[in-house]
């Protein structure tokens, strides 16, 4: 089932991002890619791709063998993408966006009810110590085992490639971290979201040819989110989203909440040149960029691949994670 999943994911997304590439620009949605002196015009929400190659691939595997673990994989992701749509057409707020966004674990909850034996909430695993059970506590943090995730993916879409080449070194971790436990459902379904994000990551890389959207970037992140939480690997998820949920937080925390990009005055970085360099100002956000950046300015391929450096470094950390989890002390 894995191969099938990584195959037609991948086939599926590298053969539609051009012809959704098209779509967009002939109805104008398009975004400005910031950070390049020229300013081009790319195509926006073109993670539409990303959501039929996923969607599709599913659809096969379920009519191949029906699993639940599949099926809420794929609603979780629909539902996500569902608002990134809406966002990237109408520009929900910030504080709307993460309430819905919130709402994404609803099909989680309801298959958990119809099929317990599959889905089972509540025992998280982690390194040396085996699994635990939560009850009411679990139930409280699960709607932001999805929510952070998919935001948290979101926020990191700035630069070319980032986004799409991080969610694809994540998912391999993944994926290889399901191996090493035995969870096979996990790892097909990581296998769906590496497929997707590394043939999308073709189009997106630098120089970008066209941009995921909240459509692309939400769904990505709630696609990795259920996985981590299905596959009772919620610590493993945590480690390798890292440097995801550090940009998210430390951005936050300067701007003091929720804010539309619009709503910030001041962005965390300036283009001067062929050179990126952090924004000094009080106001601006400290996203991982400007901190970065604080040490000297660069182009953008070279924050691009700090970056990259950065998500490679957490994705193996993944797996070493899960190779501890075999280990009781």
């Amino acid at each position: 089932m894995i191969p099938i999943a990584l195959i037609t994911s991948f086939t599926i997304t590298l053969t539609l991002t051009p012809l959704v590439m098209k779509l967009m620009r002939k109805l104008g949605i398009v975004g400005i890619d910031v950070h390049k002196l020229s300013r081009p015009e790319i195509p926006e929400m073109c993670g539409l791709s990303m959501l039929i190659g996923l969607v599709t691939s599913s659809i096969i595997l379920l009519s191949i063998q029906f699993n639940p673990k599949i099926l809420t994989f794929t609603l979780t992701s629909i539902l996500a993408a569902i608002i990134g749509i809406i966002d990237d057409i109408f520009t929900l707020k910030a504080k709307v966006k993460t309430a819905l966004t919130i709402l994404c674990f609803t099909p989680i909850a309801i298959m958990s009810m119809i099929y317990p034996n599959h889905i089972i909430l509540g025992r998280p695993r982690a390194p040396l110590i085996g699994g635990f059970r939560l009850t009411i506590v679990y139930w409280m943090l699960i709607p932001f085992a999805i929510a952070v995730p998919a935001n948290a993916v979101n926020m990191m879409d700035t630069y070319n490639g980032v986004m799409s080449g991080g969610c694809a070194m994540m998912s391999a971790s993944l994926l290889a971290s399901s191996i090493i436990l035995g969870q096979w459902d996990e790892a097909t379904m990581s296998a769906i979201v590496l497929g997707i994000s590394s043939a999308f990551y073709y189009y997106n890389k630098y120089p970008a040819k066209a941009f995921a959207g909240d459509t692309g970037s939400l769904m990505l992140g709630a696609a990795i989110g259920s996985i981590a939480v299905l596959g009772r690997m919620e610590v493993i998820g945590i480690t390798v989203l890292m440097p995801f949920i550090m940009n998210a937080f430390h951005s936050l925390r300067s701007i003091g909440g929720l804010l539309e990009r619009g709503e910030i005055s001041e962005r965390p970085v300036k283009v001067v040149g062929e050179y990126i360099e952090a924004n000094l100002n009080p106001k601006a956000p400290k996203t991982l960029a400007n901190l970065m950046l604080r040490k000297g300015r660069a182009t953008e391929l070279e924050l691009i691949k700090s970056y990259h450096a950065l998500c490679a470094i957490s994705s193996i950390m993944g797996i070493i994670t899960a190779l501890l989890m075999l280990v009781r002390i």
